[in-house]
């Protein structure tokens, strides 16, 4: 399996624990701050300590809110999603914060040199490390589970480097008795800034609802053109609600049963989860949607007048194109079957075949109904017919007398 996609447990382990252990981890840092403050009576880094234990309070939001996210109650049936958005929201104001008080060292313009400036370096160096290697873990992690929550909360960490590097280069200008704090400040504060409104302006878009980006949009599009039985993809849209997806789909389905279009419905929902593990509802509106001419094929003997007791046994295939307008069956030709002689799964490969041929129904002398093809061929949307007649004339007589109606375009099913 790539590095870059993960199994539904690893999914939900980091969406239950990532952020609980991000909380222990500023914990910790903040600690070492606290420790290195007090010891060395350095201001700016009583703040940045400051900053820390903040952090932690922002980390335990994230992780209740991602708890809460997939609970759905009577009142609440499509989950708490977009409580991760409110969470990411907060961290996005706490970032700003955090930028504020890395401004107030740029404006107040005051600076007492610290003693112990080495131990000082020491822990800062420290809880940088710590910052920049657990927030690649859980910004790369909220990317992977696609939880703008967790992803939020590592910016916040990461950004902890930068407000974490300003009390380095004062502890480092304080080593030669110069002032650096003011102008370095300025400077991180602004990158700061930046990122806080980033997440601030991400997660608004989400709680207004704003549709899927462009490109996820086509790639759905593009899975969906791929499913046998979908003929037209009339629209297409979808919202984020937290780390879950939400897709509403209005499509043109080649089905000739009700049971039939909801497989073809139910299999085309299967696929996009397995694409997309971050959808959780898909709402599919379809319309029959069956073709001006219609491909009917008949397994056959050689000769192409015989209906062959077999399907993937067969000696041929004869085809027969039959017009919706005109009511009549044209260019009638007989082909060889391509999978008589082998060995295993004739009928399954034969189904595949005609549905790659365009092949829209199938009447034979063999009852498919529970068998691997029959099963296959409405899975992809093929009209199935079974038959006692054995001449090829006669069925199609008989075939178009009767079912006439069947060809008729239906009305769309809500």
């Amino acid at each position: 399996m790539p590095k870059d996609i993960l199994t539904p447990e690893q999914r939900e382990f980091r969406r239950k624990w990532v952020t609980l252990i991000s909380a222990l981890e500023s914990l910790i840092e903040s600690g070492i701050k606290i420790w290195a403050a007090i010891y060395t009576g350095s201001a700016a880094l009583l703040a940045d300590s400051i900053h820390s234990a903040a952090d932690v309070a922002g980390s335990f939001m994230v992780w209740v809110g991602v708890r809460l996210a997939p609970r759905k109650f009577k009142r609440f049936p499509f989950g708490f999603y977009k409580i991760e958005n409110l969470m990411a929201l907060a961290i996005g104001a706490a970032i700003f914060y955090g930028a504020y008080e890395i401004l107030q060292i740029f404006i107040s313009g005051k600076s007492v040199l610290p003693k112990n400036i080495k131990i000082g370096m020491a822990a800062v160096l420290a809880g940088m490390a710590l910052d920049f290697f657990w927030g690649r873990f859980e910004t790369k992690s909220g990317k992977l589970i696609n939880s703008p929550g967790i992803e939020a909360s590592g910016k916040h960490t990461l950004s902890d480097v930068f407000a974490s590097a300003v009390v380095l280069v004062g502890l480092a200008g304080a080593l030669f008795g110069v002032n650096l704090d003011r102008w370095a400040a300025l400077f991180v504060a602004l990158i700061i800034l930046k990122m806080g409104a980033s997440i601030i302006w991400d997660n608004l878009k989400v709680l207004l609802d704003i549709s899927l980006d462009t490109k996820k949009i086509k790639e759905y599009s593009s899975l969906i053109s791929r499913q046998p039985g979908v003929t037209k993809i009339k629209s297409i849209s979808g919202r984020n609600a937290g780390s879950f997806r939400f897709l509403h789909l209005d499509l043109g389905i080649k089905a000739y049963e009700i049971e039939q279009a909801d497989e073809i419905v139910s299999h085309l929902k299967k696929e996009l989860r397995d694409h997309d593990p971050s959808i959780d509802q898909i709402f599919v509106r379809h319309a029959y949607e069956l073709p001006r001419v219609f491909t009917i094929v008949i397994p056959s003997e050689e000769d192409g007048k015989t209906v062959s007791h077999h399907f993937g046994e067969s000696s041929g295939l004869t085809i027969v194109k039959y017009d919706q307008d005109s009511k009549k069956y044209t260019d009638l030709t007989t082909q060889p079957n391509p999978f008589r002689l082998k060995q295993k799964q004739r009928g399954i490969k034969l189904a595949q075949h005609i549905a790659d041929m365009g092949g829209d129904s199938v009447c034979c002398r063999e009852n498919l109904s529970g068998k691997g093809p029959g099963f296959l061929s409405r899975q992809l949307g093929i009209d199935l017919r079974h038959t006692q007649v054995s001449e090829i004339k006669t069925l199609l007589d008989d075939y178009f007398g009767n079912a006439q109606a069947l060809f008729e375009k239906k009305t769309p099913n809500e």
